[in-house]
């Protein structure tokens, strides 16, 4: 049986976890919705450290026949990446510098720019 302190930890540990698992999911749902995908492209993992998968519809120009991805690492932040099937790992093309969660008109921004960037 747990004492009364056990229980509190417990209970203080599910609740940071919700937070922290509803507050990220409502971040990324502000940035999918600013991209203009649905959550539909989204792949969230809660768990620590989190991270995020989000296919868009976007392509490079440089890169036509692979399709774009924004990743999101708990400590890192945004990158895009190309995801090359397969299997295989995504290439990074590009990080998103500055916070660790930008508002989402900045990782707008950011996706706009990624041709720019890799021309």
């Amino acid at each position: 049986m747990a004492s009364g302190w056990e229980e509190a930890m417990n209970d203080a540990l599910v609740d940071d976890y919700d937070s922290h698992s509803r507050g990220l999911r409502a971040y990324v749902a502000s940035v999918a919705a600013r991209l203009g995908i649905g959550m539909e492209s989204c792949c969230v993992d809660t768990t620590r450290p989190s991270q995020v998968y989000m296919a868009l519809d976007h392509r490079l120009d440089q890169f036509p026949g692979r399709d774009l991805a924004l990743l999101w690492d708990e400590g890192t932040g945004w990158h895009a990446a190309l995801d090359p099937g397969d299997g295989q790992e995504s290439i990074i093309v590009a990080k998103l510098y500055g916070p660790e969660r930008p508002e989402p008109a900045t990782v707008l921004r950011f996706v706009g720019s990624l041709n720019e960037k890799a021309g």
